[in-house]
């Protein structure tokens, strides 16, 4: 799951960097609202996880 969505993320932030280079521009910042959000939720759930298997 992590995989994938780290993914898809990677794919949203390089396509992301060729419009933004193609254009001359910056990037959105609602791009990197997303990815903040995104490693903070992968994080929280990695750590769920480790942590419910350690006490199992």
């Amino acid at each position: 799951m992590v995989v994938g969505l780290m993914g898809i993320l990677g794919l949203i932030v390089v396509d992301e960097f060729q419009m933004a280079n193609e254009h001359g521009g910056e990037l959105d910042e609602s791009v990197i609202g997303l990815l903040q959000m995104s490693l903070t939720g992968v994080i929280g759930v990695v750590g769920g996880y480790v942590g419910g298997r350690s006490n199992g």
